[in-house]
């Protein structure tokens, strides 16, 4: 029986913690450290992700018994994903001048994003425990391409429509590494370094941890 408080991590190659190194946390322990330094308690995490998914791969996975059972009983959830529906879109784009692919990843994540909401909403439908839900926007590692800020701020303010949901809130990741992205990516140039990850961590727990438990 679960005695202690638990943080679900669910999502992509963020929340697995690609760039970062050994001697230097990833987002979800740095955002876990928050949490157990904010309540003064030990708190569980259990963490599915998996690097290079898509946010169709994201929401499928949140049907496996083990991780809704891990939502089901969270009283802290974080979403990462949308950076590879981008990725995968934008080089189709470069390669063929299409725009089509973009806008198709947009509509498609966004839609994935508000099927994940629902769908935790019901899992804990029945469970009176307050929870909340912190749901990380897109950074743009292709900063140096034309137009694609402008895609992205137009996908992160429509995601900030997640919200809507009392139990959600958006990280605006974008904006703290908006002018700064060369210090804070990681040798891919993707993914971000440790200081990119305490960033996130930072601006995710600057939301509040309340109400949870």
């Amino acid at each position: 029986m679960q005695t202690r408080p638990l943080y679900t991590a669910v999502g992509d190659s963020l929340t697995v913690g690609v760039g970062a190194t050994i001697f230097q946390p990833n987002f979800v322990k740095l955002y876990h450290h928050e949490l157990e330094a904010y309540y003064q308690t030990r708190i569980e995490r259990r963490v599915y992700a998996k690097n290079g998914a898509t946010t169709a791969e994201i929401s499928a996975n949140l049907s496996r018994p083990d991780v809704s059972e891990a939502i089901r009983n969270a009283q802290f959830i974080t979403l990462t994903g949308g950076g590879n529906d981008f990725l995968k879109a934008g080089r189709q784009w470069m390669r063929t001048g299409n725009f089509s692919p973009v806008i198709q990843a947009s509509e498609q994540s966004l839609a994935h994003f508000e099927q994940m909401i629902r769908q935790i909403g019901v899992l804990h439908k029945n469970n009176p425990s307050p929870f909340i839900v912190r749901v990380l926007n897109l950074y743009n590692p292709l900063f140096y391409i034309p137009d694609t800020n402008r895609w992205l701020e137009s996908y992160n303010e429509r995601l900030n429509s997640l919200e809507d949901y009392p139990f959600v809130r958006v990280a605006d990741i974008y904006h703290a590494f908006s002018g700064h992205e060369p210090q804070l990516l990681g040798f891919d140039r993707i993914h971000p370094n440790p200081i990119g990850y305490r960033i996130m961590a930072q601006v995710t727990a600057s939301l509040g941890f309340e109400p949870a438990f």
